[in-house]
């Protein structure tokens, strides 16, 4: 796959910038014909060897209708995670590593629901760092924004996404209750034929 000068490219593992340069480049000692791209968030550096780039699984940026299919990702019904941190934190780098958009939403938007009902852990931390920034990056070249700017767009949507979610819990609660409380209402019983108490007779006096 070719690439040309100031292409807009994602790199799956450090993120979306642009194509700065084609040129020989040291790489541990040997020259190699690389793609030099300047990563928008983090302003990094990144050589990819020509040779390499299927390997490296470099794209083009997604278009505008596609961003935005996945910035609404970000708003729809979470995923059930593994409840055993070390598989969670593994797919959710998958996810974030998968070099797709909507991948990269859906691990934002998941560590984000999980963390309305469970505290976030350190790790889960830096993969939202770390998945915000890769999507962040993707959505300021496409937008032609600041990426600080790109990170406001996907903070709203996951806000908006949390409130929803939120809402939508409350909602299934409520019917759970409902439903409880009609299954635990006793149904009316048979009236009882029983004849009612008769009084006690009063003794009768004795004759003398």
């Amino acid at each position: 796959m070719k690439f040309a000068i100031d292409a807009r490219v994602v790199d799956p593992i450090h993120g979306a910038g642009v194509i700065t340069e084609i040129s020989e480049q040291n790489i541990s000692g040997v020259m190699h014909e690389c793609v030099v791209i300047e990563i928008v968030v983090g302003k990094k550096r990144v050589l990819v060897p020509t040779e390499s780039l299927d390997d490296a699984e470099l794209r083009p940026v997604v278009s505008k209708a596609e961003l935005d299919d996945a910035l609404e990702e970000l708003s729809r019904e979470p995923d059930e995670l593994p409840k055993d941190w070390r598989r969670r934190i593994e797919r959710l780098k998958e996810r974030v590593h998968s070099g797709e958009p909507k991948e990269v939403a859906k691990a934002i938007r998941d560590i984000i629901s999980r963390s309305i009902l469970n505290k976030m852990n350190p790790s889960e931390k830096r993969v939202l760092n770390e998945a915000v920034n890769v999507f962040a990056g993707e959505v300021a070249l496409v937008k032609d924004i600041e990426s600080n700017s790109a990170k406001e767009i996907i903070r709203k949507h996951a806000r908006d996404g949390v409130q929803k979610n939120i809402e939508a819990m409350k909602k299934r609660e409520s019917v759970e209750i409902s439903t409880s409380d009609k299954a635990e209402t006793p149904k009316e019983s048979a009236k009882s034929k029983t004849k009612s108490p008769q009084k006690p007779q009063k003794p009768k006096a004795l004759r003398s």
